[in-house]
C-alpha cells in the first residue's frame, strides 16, 4: 500500500475514533502547503489527543499499542550510542519479569512498509509495539539523562582540543610567571623604561581598536540591506534553544514571541532548556498553552552550571537540520528562520556556517545606561561585525540570535561549557576549522540593563569571557595562525587584545594625561614626556571619534534619543571598572557565571 492511499485509510479510523474533521482537514491541508507526511501535521496541531492517534495508527498498522513502563530496562540504544534523537525511532528493551519488546514511533513510509509485508513480523520474534514520538523523546531523556548531561560537559573535549576548563596551561603558567618576575625586577631597577615599554605596547594595541573602527564605519556606511526572497516548498527541520534560569517573569512573552516565529509548526521544533532546580520557570510554562512542538527540558544540575553546558544538553535532543538559539527576552524578527534558511540554501560550497542576527535595543529611553549600551550594540551588531564577516575575518558571536548548520556545529565540538561567554569562543574555532560567518538583515529586539549594577555583572561575564577565550588561542599559536591564516589571525589578535588591553589600561592612560596636563599648568614643563602626551591625547579623542562615528554610520538615518559622545568617558571607565573585575574574577572564581534578570516588555514591537 502506497502512503497516499494510506492517509485517506487513517483519517477515516481517526474520524471514526472520534478526532475532529477540522483538525484532519487542517493537517491534510498544511502538509500539502509544507511538503511534509499527513503524521507529521497531525501530532502538530493543537488540540489532538496523541495517544488516541498513535492507538489509531497502532490499528492501521496491525501492530500492538502499549505505553512503556518505566522500569523498562533499554538494551538499545545505549547511553554510548545515545547521541541525539533525529534518526532514533525505536527502543529495545526487557521488562522485569525479562520479556524483550520492540517500541517503535512509525513515520508513513514505515506504516506502508509493514502493511506491504516489507516489514519482518515473524511469528516468536519480540513483540512490536508503536508509542508516541514524543513518549519515545521523553523515556530516552529519562534513562539517558545523566549519560547526557556528562556528555554536554565533555563535548567540547571529546572532539577539537579547545575548552577553557583550565585557564592556562602549564606553559602559559610558565610564561605569565616569567613575565610578572622581569616586570617586579625592572619596575625596582628601571622603572620608566617598563612604563615606557608598556605604554607603547597598550598604545598600538589602542591605535589598532580605532583603524578597526574607521575601517568597519566606512563599510557601514556603504552596506545595503539584501531584499529576502520568498521561500516556498519542502521546508527542513528548524530547532530552536532557548536556555533560561530563574527567567518566570518573561515566559508569556518569550512563549508569545516563538509562536510569532514564521515557519510551519511540523518542521518546528523548540526546546526551552530549564534547569532542574528552577522550579518557578518551569511551573510558568506550564501555565501556558504551549503547541505539541514547544517542550520544556529539564537540564541536571551539574557544573558547571553555565548557559553553554545547557546548550550541548539540548544539542544532543535537537531533531532539526538548523539550529537557533535565543536568550528568554529576545524579541526575534517573525521572517528571520525564513531569511536563514535562504541564505543556508543559497551556499553552495557548505563552508557557511553559522549566521548572526543583528541584536537591537529598544528600551535606549529607560536610562543612561541603557542608551550607552544601545548606542554600543548598533556599534557592534550592525556595524564592526558586518565588516569582520563581510572581510571574512573571525567574528565575535553575539550570545542570541545564531543560526547553525548542526551538522557544522557537532563538528566543532558544540559550546565549550566552561567559557563564560560561548559565542565568542565559537566564533573563533568555526575560523580554525575553515567554516565562515555571516550577518542577516532582519534582527532580533532585546532590552539592555537599566542599572548599572546589572550592567557591570553583565559586562564582568563578557570581557572575562573574552580573556578565557585568547587565553585558549594562545595556546597554540602558530596552530592558529596556520589555520586561520595571516590576516585573519592578525585582525582577530588586534580586536581581542585590543578591546581587552585598552578596557584595562584605559584609566592609567586618563590620569597619566590628566597628571601631565596639571604639570603643564602649574609647573609650565612637561620634560621627556611631552611627545607621549600628544600621543595619548590622539589616541584618546581619536578612540572616542571611531567609535562614535562607527555607531552613527551603523544607525544611518535612525536617530537615538539623548547625547552620545559626552557620556563616553564615563561609560568607558565603567568598562574598565568591568575589565579589572572581569581579570580577578578570572583568577578566583573563572566559571562564575553571574546571571542578568530580565524583565517583561510593555510595549509593542513594530519590525520595519
Amino acid at each position: 500500500m502506497t502512503e497516499r492511499r494510506l492517509e485517506p485509510s487513517i483519517a477515516a479510523r481517526l474520524c471514526y475514533a472520534g478526532l475532529p474533521k477540522t483538525a484532519l482537514v487542517e493537517a491534510f491541508t498544511r502538509y500539502r502547503q509544507n511538503g511534509t507526511s499527513f503524521i507529521e501535521e497531525l501530532y502538530a496541531v493543537n488540540g489532538i489527543d496523541h495517544l488516541l492517534l498513535t492507538q489509531c495508527l497502532a490499528e492501521e498498522a496491525g501492530l500492538v499499542f502499549e505505553n512503556i513502563d518505566d522500569d523498562l530496562h533499554i538494551i538499545s540504544p545505549s547511553g554510548a550510542e545515545f547521541v541525539d534523537v533525529r534518526h532514533r525511532r525505536h527502543i529495545v528493551g526487557v521488562t522485569a519479569d525479562f520479556t524483550l519488546k520492540i517500541y517503535t514511533a512509525p513515520t508513513l513510509s514505515t506504516i506502508a512498509r509493514i502493511k506491504q509485508g516489507l516489514v519482518d513480523r515473524s511469528v516468536g520474534g519480540p513483540p512490536v509495539n508503536i508509542i508516541s514520538p514524543a513518549r519515545l523523546t521523553q523515556f530516552f531523556l529519562a534513562k539517558h539523562s545523566d549519560h547526557l548531561a556528562r556528555n554536554a560537559v565533555n563535548m567540547l573535549e571529546n572532539g577539537p582540543r579547545h575548552s577553557a576548563r583550565t585557564v592556562a596551561n602549564g606553559q602559559q603558567g610558565v610564561i605569565i610567571g616569567m613575565i610578572i618576575t622581569v616586570c617586579m625586577f625592572l619596575a625596582m631597577l628601571a622603572p620608566n623604561s617598563l612604563w615606557q615599554a608598556f605604554h607603547a605596547l597598550f598604545s598600538l594595541l589602542f591605535m589598532g581598536c580605532i583603524l578597526l573602527r574607521f575601517l568597519a564605519g566606512r563599510h557601514a556606511s556603504n552596506q545595503t540591506v539584501q531584499l529576502m526572497k520568498s521561500t516556498s516548498g519542502s521546508l527542513p527541520k528548524y530547532t530552536v534553544m532557548v536556555a533560561l534560569y530563574k527567567e518566570a517573569e518573561v515566559v508569556p512573552q518569550l512563549v508569545e514571541a516563538m509562536k510569532q516565529l514564521d515557519w510551519p509548526r511540523s518542521r518546528l521544533e523548540v526546546l526551552f532548556l530549564c534547569e532542574t532546580d528552577d522550579y518557578h520557570t518551569r511551573a510558568a510554562f506550564e501555565k501556558e498553552m504551549l503547541p505539541a512542538s514547544f517542550k520544556i527540558i529539564c537540564v541536571p544540575c551539574t557544573g558547571p552550571r553555565t548557559k553553554p553546558k545547557a546548550l550541548n544538553y539540548g544539542l544532543q535532543l535537537a531533531e532539526g537540520d538548523y539550529v537557533v538559539i535565543y536568550d528568554a527576552e529576545d524579541r526575534p524578527h517573525p521572517g528571520q528562520l525564513r531569511e536563514a534558511w535562504q541564505r543556508f540554501s543559497e551556499s553552495t560550497d557548505g563552508k557557511l556556517a553559522c549566521l548572526q542576527a543583528p541584536l537591537v535595543i529598544t528600551n535606549e529611553r529607560d536610562s543612561w545606561i541603557a542608551r550607552q549600551f544601545a548606542f554600543e550594540y548598533a556599534a557592534h551588531f550592525r556595524g564592526l561585525l558586518p565588516w569582520l564577516a563581510d572581510g571574512r575575518f573571525v567574528v565575535p558571536l553575539g550570545g542570541t540570535s545564531n543560526h547553525f548548520r548542526r551538522e557544522c556545529l557537532v563538528e566543532v565540538g558544540g559550546w565549550d561549557p566552561f567559557n563564560v561567554t560561548e559565542d565568542a569562543e565559537l566564533g573563533s574555532r568555526f575560523a580554525r576549522h575553515g567554516y565562515r560567518i555571516e550577518m542577516l538583515s532582519l534582527p532580533t529586539a532585546e532590552d539592555a540593563p537599566i542599572e548599572v549594577g546589572i550592567w557591570l555583572k553583565q559586562r564582568t561575564r563578557w570581557l572575562k569571557g573574552w580573556m578565557q577565550t585568547w587565553l585558549v588561542e594562545m595556546r597554540q599559536p602558530r596552530e592558529m595562525l596556520q589555520q586561520a591564516g595571516l590576516k585573519r589571525f592578525l585582525v582577530y589578535h588586534v580586536l581581542t587584545a585590543g578591546v581587552l588591553g585598552s578596557a584595562l589600561l584605559f584609566p592609567f592612560m586618563v590620569l597619566f594625561v590628566s597628571y601631565m596636563l596639571l604639570m603643564i599648568t602649574l609647573v609650565k614643563s612637561t620634560g621627556f614626556a611631552g611627545p607621549i602626551l600628544i600621543f595619548d591625547l590622539m589616541n584618546i579623542v581619536s578612540g572616542f571619534l571611531s567609535f562614535h562615528s562607527l555607531g552613527r554610520a551603523a544607525l544611518k538615518k535612525e536617530k537615538m534619543s539623548g547625547w552620545i559622545l559626552p557620556g563616553l568617558p564615563i561609560y568607558w571607565a565603567l568598562i574598565s571598572l568591568a575589565a579589572w573585575r572581569a581579570l580577578w574574577q578570572l583568577y578566583v572564581a573563572p566559571f562564575l557565571w553571574e546571571k542578568t534578570p530580565h524583565r517583561p516588555v510593555h510595549s509593542a514591537i513594530s519590525f520595519k
